[in-house]
């Protein structure tokens, strides 16, 4: 039997429940290539003795795996790690490590040049938005940030209000942010390895503006976030399409790819793809970290949809397990809270923290320290938490409201799976639909719908929309699918 009570660390004093640190500690073992597919774990009686846990605990730890796809429960036989996933011939590190991200990456980056116009804005007011996935501003923490922002304006300290002497950002931000992290989403870093953003956009133009050189080979989705798609290319980068399926980026595809020519990165979105919302498999993830490793190409990781998952506990970052420097993990506070909170992170290799962090203060010398304090004050008092434990349940309820409507009111005409997280459905409408016509009227009655066109989407391929639903409560729902209703049937 393998030694799991030294391979699977747990920390009692640990906001993060402890069924979590065992389901995590397995996952990575699993990734590192310790605990190999096909093999059968202990019993749940002799697991919890050997990691002094109750026996529910770990009956909990293995429900949580086989949910995520990690594990499957044979009957009368026990429990075993999924054989379908890759299997990893060498151990990556069998030591504990400190943190899991190296001094240097395992990919060159370097200058880039300008970068042209975004799409997916609105550009006025709608009274109902099925928005591309916005946060309803009205749940948000304002008067806890009031309060603390206030504080701040009537302290007397100076250095509050004086320039910052660490240009990636805010030292208190970015020690909650570390605690943060780890609890959250098992990425154990250190300060020099976070850089503060005004939210996930400028963390790709800083990324992809050092990363590329001239034609260089950027791997994607068919189906991607068009903002990235034009910094890519705007900085020189090929973009390099793949296919989305249930289960998020073909990794296959990639391999076979990266046999024929030089690939610079992945850029991958592994909950809640956008537009798709389809999230990356395990297996999937595993093989993308064994390919990096190989070709030594950058993963950019967008994970700015994690904090809302509705089905089960969401899959550990591909961060969380790269012990090679090949991933680089961006988030942004604008989801979690509002999009007025311009506040996002990178986290990566430490020369690579360096080059960008040099590369920001041209752009923008320094973040909104006032803004960043105010955060790390509300994430410091477990107010982010909170807010994101009521978040999770209003979201989830409103998704679950408005996928009940789009089945009732437009059965037929529309097709789309539940969303397992994310702020947003993916929907499919009959093909005799006018989509962009159906917009268009839409907007005359005040119902904000993203132009189809936006998601790269082949004309003949316009019959799809990424529907909004957090942003609306369940009687703003309802009329908008009643709006949505008596449009769609002026068509038909």
């Amino acid at each position: 039997m393998l030694p799991y009570t030294s391979m699977i660390t747990i920390n009692k004093e640990s906001q993060m429940p402890l069924f979590i640190q065992i389901t995590n500690g397995i996952i990575k073992q699993v990734i590192r290539g310790r605990i190999k597919p096909g093999l059968k774990l202990p019993g749940s009686r002799i697991m919890a003795e050997q990691l002094g846990v109750h026996r529910n605990t770990v009956i909990n730890s293995y429900e949580e795996l086989e949910s995520q796809g990690w594990l499957t429960a044979v009957p009368a036989k026990g429990n075993f790690i999924n054989k379908t996933l890759p299997i990893v011939k060498e151990i990556i590190n069998t030591t504990t490590v400190k943190t899991n991200i190296l001094e240097s990456s395992n990919f060159h980056f370097t200058n880039g040049k300008t970068i042209s116009e975004m799409g997916l804005l609105k550009t006025k007011s709608y009274d109902l938005n099925f928005d591309d996935g916005c946060p309803d501003v009205r749940i948000a923490p304002i008067k806890s940030f009031a309060k603390h922002y206030k504080s701040l304006l009537n302290s007397t300290s100076k250095h509050k209000f004086d320039y910052s002497s660490d240009l990636s950002g805010n030292k208190d931000l970015k020690t909650v942010l570390i605690n943060h992290l780890s609890e959250t989403r098992g990425i154990n870093v250190e300060p020099d390895n976070l850089l503060i953003t005004r939210g996930s956009l400028m963390g790709f133009y800083l990324l992809f503006k050092n990363l590329l050189l001239p034609n260089d080979n950027v791997i994607v989705g068919k189906l991607n976030y068009k903002p990235v798609n034009q910094i890519i290319k705007d900085f020189g980068g090929n973009l390099v399409p793949v296919t989305i399926d249930e289960e998020g980026l073909n990794v296959d595809e990639i391999e076979q790819i990266c046999k024929k020519q030089k690939i610079r990165a992945v850029y991958v979105i592994p909950h809640h793809h956008h537009p798709t919302t389809v999230s990356l498999s395990c297996a999937r993830r595993m093989k993308l970290l064994i390919l990096a490793k190989k070709y030594n190409f950058a993963i950019i990781e967008d994970d700015y949809d994690f904090d809302f998952h509705y089905k089960n506990s969401p899959i550990l970052p591909l961060m969380s397990s790269d012990e090679n420097g090949s991933v680089v993990y961006t988030g942004s506070f604008s989801k979690s809270l509002a999009p007025a909170f311009r506040i996002g992170y990178l986290v990566a290799p430490k020369n690579v923290i360096e080059k960008l962090t040099y590369s920001r203060r041209y752009i923008d010398r320094q973040g909104d320290m006032l803004m960043e304090q105010t955060l790390a004050m509300m994430i410091e008092e477990g107010e982010l938490k909170r807010h994101l434990r009521k978040a999770l349940i209003i979201y989830k309820n409103r998704r679950n409201h408005f996928c009940s409507l789009l089945k009732s009111e437009l059965n037929g005409i529309v097709s789309f799976k539940i969303p397992e997280g994310g702020l947003t459905v993916w929907t499919q409408f009959d093909k005799s639909i006018d989509l962009i016509k159906l917009v268009n009227e839409a907007k005359k009655k005040s119902l904000f719908m993203v132009n189809p066109i936006d998601y790269n989407l082949n004309v003949n391929e316009i019959y799809f929309s990424r529907l909004g639903f957090a942003s609306m409560n369940e009687n703003e729902l309802s009329k908008s699918v009643e709006i949505l209703k008596k449009t769609i049937h002026k068509q038909v």
